[in-house]
């Protein structure tokens, strides 16, 4: 079987709250305590600072230890040895969580590495164990009886994972907030109508103009892998999300539901569907069917790693409450995302193509266009972590969008999109969640320009 890199590609799927079969439970506890092999911690990088890692703190019990956490996080040597603890008290989730970032800060040490695939084991996800043991298993410089007992386990967990190579998580969330524009209006008191022989000047209906208000959003997610004994994996994520003004405007108020389902093989390469609906009480009904198919690369280590992308994408968009402007995308897609040693994710999406028009009415006919994203997350400490999400488009219609505006004049859009919230968490599972979120739109016709800020404060569940 070909290897797949745990660290990155697997991070979304190691806390999965259930554990094994009470046979694999039996081995872990063995192998965590003093069964089959001994895990003894050596840190081969010199620590930030000698007080973390020195012998009178390591040798601590688990909860004493933990009380150094906020001081010591950036030390590989107490991170192993604190997930080495929790190990033994059969307390995988958290044992992971710390072997992880030992391993990010201090990726050469085969002991932490078994700790981990024991983690990952005991938090249910067998199968990215297995392929961390089989990864060990390749080192030419393994002591033998280190050898001698990832051999054994890795007989075992092959077992397990025959039978047990599904991973899940949900997660839920709801977000109160302040937009000064709930309905994406255009700011435009006038709008000037350009007729063949002179220019009109009508006033916009005040109701359509930005009106601010208070929202609140909720969420619900579930996310489903299943990796099989070949190394391929299947994973399939389904989302609703509910958006309702809290200041009487009905036409804000909107339903969205996602479903998606992606094949990743051994050979690296990936193929995915994609099914969108969204409905809005302002008369929006969309829906749009997606597929996609290309060729990744991830390097076979359990170090920090980067993962690429670049494949083919399809989409039929189909807007039912108008459908004149319903269309086909097709286009290209690359992605490049890194995990760093300071526990810094990032990623970037690279999106180009051109949307055609399934009337030959549609104004402004076919469109291009054009996106780049941004996507990071750092901790700052235990329980902080901030992210920011940015985004900027462009799209061009090939033809005149109307007569009646500005003389026929072709539109383009530019857009950009920004997002930063702070987590805080505030017990196992649970995080406290703050944000702002700007959009900025500009567009050759005015009709098209709008601004939109939002802040806003929300809770989000894990299990």
């Amino acid at each position: 079987m070909q290897p797949r890199a745990p660290i990155n590609a697997l991070r979304g799927h190691t806390l999965a709250r259930r554990l094994l079969q009470t046979a694999a439970q039996g081995l872990l506890w063995g192998l965590a305590t003093a069964g089959t092999v001994q895990a003894q911690h050596t840190d081969p990088t010199p620590a930030d600072s000698p007080d973390c890692n020195s012998p009178s703190l390591l040798l601590l019990d688990v909860e004493t230890l933990s009380t150094h956490l906020e001081r010591c996080q950036k030390d590989p040597a107490y991170l192993a040895r604190l997930g080495h603890l929790y190990n033994q008290q059969q307390r995988y989730t958290e044992a992971a969580n710390h072997l992880e970032r030992a391993l990010l800060l201090g990726p050469d040490n085969p002991h932490n590495q078994l700790d981990y695939a024991i983690a990952l084991a005991g938090s249910g996800d067998a199968a990215s164990a297995l392929n961390l043991v089989l990864m060990l298993q390749q080192n030419p410089d393994l002591p033998t009886s280190l050898r001698t007992g990832l051999l054994n386990t890795s007989q075992v967990w092959a077992n397990a994972n025959a039978n047990n190579g599904t991973t899940q998580r949900f997660s839920a969330g709801v977000r109160w907030g302040y937009d000064n524009n709930l309905l994406g209006s255009p700011k435009l008191s006038t709008i000037a109508l350009t007729l063949p022989t002179e220019t009109i000047t009508m006033q916009v209906d005040p109701t359509n103009r930005p009106r601010p208000g208070s929202f609140v959003r909720t969420d619900l997610h579930w996310h489903q892998v299943r990796t099989q004994p070949d190394g391929s994996r299947w994973a399939l994520e389904a989302g609703a999300l509910q958006r309702n003004s809290l200041s009487g405007l009905s036409a804000a108020n909107s339903t969205q539901g996602e479903l998606q389902l992606e094949y990743t093989h051994p050979a690296s390469y990936y193929a995915g569907a994609t099914l969108t609906t969204l409905y809005s009480h302002a008369n929006t009904r969309y829906t749009s069917q997606g597929l996609v198919l290309g060729m990744e690369r991830t390097p076979t280590t359990p170090a920090p790693h980067c993962t690429q992308r670049l494949g083919l994408e399809w989409q039929n968009r189909q807007l039912h409450s108008n459908t004149v402007l319903s269309g086909q995308y097709a286009g290209l897609s690359a992605q490049w995302g890194c995990n760093a040693p300071d526990s810094t994710q990032w990623q970037l999406i690279a999106r180009a193509g051109q949307d055609q028009p399934q009337d030959g009415s549609r104004p402004g006919g076919a469109q291009a266009q054009y996106s780049l994203r941004a996507r990071a997350s750092a901790s700052t400490s235990t329980t902080s972590l901030w992210l920011l999400d940015a985004e900027t488009s462009y799209s061009r219609d090939a033809t005149g969008y109307s007569p009646l505006l500005d003389n026929n004049r072709r539109r383009n859009i530019q857009r950009l999109t920004l997002r930063l919230e702070h987590q805080y968490t505030l017990a196992p599972g649970w995080r406290l969640l703050t944000g702002v979120e700007t959009l900025t739109q500009n567009a050759s016709l005015p009709l098209f320009a709008l601004r939109s800020r939002s802040l806003y404060l929300g809770v989000r569940t894990h299990w």
